[in-house]
């Protein structure tokens, strides 16, 4: 054996190397480690090998090594945006774990990964959202995946730009002990297996999991923000204007991240209107994602002040996701649907014909425009 392929790495340091999350990182390693790595071509064999050793390594090892990875440096107290690939990748290795199989996992997370963006947006800019509540959690995955993205947070350190405590509510007290209380003794497990900080603070996720209906589980200034996902709008309007003394105003709740299981434009018209026109919430963003065949439209809304210059202003759903391609199909759609629904019984709910007339008006939309003629030139 030559002494220049002796210079290589052994199977057994490519298994350490591959600890990393990344195959990028693994390689890196490697080539401060053996300099013959790059001069004797043997770039692409260790590269492929990487890829099969970091690829065969199970989920709790994946979650593992990216709490390491995102906990292994300080954050940038100056640029919060850069670290939100990692604090994705966190809530998506805290997602894996607690799904029953790989397509389960990928459809949730598919789902879910849009309202989690929805629900970091805000951190950027040093709000006073300290606190999160997932309203409805059922088995508990979107608020095991905040905790777990308010934990690393914590472990560096430095917290400021984000909530700090989660809380997860739901009726079912089955859905709780099966569900959420489960899977945090899944991931606590999953965290006792490394040791990241060096500090006495807790390894155990900054959650709590309380049964009760709609916000009665809750406290006044307890949640800064809530979340509701899964649920149709009329249950969500229930919840947030409340039917007993808790409500989302009553508790000081400032944020709202909503995602309803229908996205039919007639029912986001109800759900916009009873927040906007009625209760005086603003909406400040959405983001849209199509899976098994469905759309799901997530939104950010954020109580108005008395002083703010958009009391009043009424924004229609997609307001933020004009120039958005898999909207455009849930346009195209949506209105073909209608135009069915139309010729088989020639009359329109309220909602649907303010939302054939919006979608009708918008500038630089002509093909849109186009496809709703048969209800505009009637």
């Amino acid at each position: 054996m030559s002494a220049a392929f002796r210079l290589l790495p052994t199977r057994h340091h490519l298994m350490a190397f591959a600890s990393s999350s990344t195959t990028s990182t693994a390689q890196s390693h490697m080539v401060k480690r053996y300099p013959a790595f790059q001069s004797n071509g043997y770039v692409r064999l260790i590269s492929k090998t990487c890829d099969n050793l970091v690829n065969k390594r199970n989920r709790y090892d994946r979650f593992r090594d990216c709490l390491r990875l995102a906990t292994s440096r300080k954050q940038n107290i100056q640029v919060f945006s850069k670290d939100d690939v990692e604090l994705m990748d966190v809530a998506k290795c805290a997602m894996e774990i607690m799904s029953s199989n790989r397509r389960s996992f990928n459809r949730t997370w598919e789902r879910m990964s849009p309202l989690i963006q929805l629900i970091l947006l805000p951190c950027k800019s040093n709000n006073k959202m300290k606190s999160i509540a997932d309203v409805g959690c059922d088995h508990g995955m979107l608020a095991l995946s905040l905790a777990c993205i308010a934990w690393v947070n914590q472990s560096r350190g430095y917290d400021k730009f984000l909530f700090s405590k989660v809380y997860g509510t739901d009726l079912s007290s089955q859905a709780l002990e099966n569900g959420g209380i489960s899977s945090l003794k899944q991931v606590n497990f999953a965290l006792s297996k490394i040791s990241l900080l060096s500090n006495d603070k807790s390894l155990e996720l900054p959650i709590q999991f309380r049964i009760g209906d709609g916000l009665s589980a809750l406290q006044p200034s307890e949640a800064d923000a809530l979340v509701i996902a899964g649920m149709g709008v009329h249950t969500m309007l229930d919840i947030v204007i409340g039917t007993s003394e808790a409500t989302a105003l009553s508790l000081g709740s400032e944020y709202l991240f909503l995602q309803p299981t229908n996205s039919r434009p007639q029912h986001l018209i109800i759900l916009y209107d009873g927040l906007q026109t009625n209760l005086g919430w603003e909406l400040c963003d959405e983001k849209v994602a199509f899976v098994g065949n469905r759309w799901y439209i997530s939104s950010y809304f954020r109580r108005n002040d008395n002083d703010c210059d958009t009391i009043g202003v009424y924004r229609f759903p997609g307001h933020y996701l004009l120039d958005n391609g898999i909207f455009d199909s849930y346009v195209k759609h949506h209105l073909e649907w209608l135009k069915q629904d139309f010729e088989r019984a020639p009359s329109l709910v309220t909602e649907d014909v303010r939302w054939i007339k919006h979608i009708s008006s918008l500038k630089d939309k002509d093909e849109w425009k186009g496809l709703a003629a048969w209800y505009n030139d009637r």
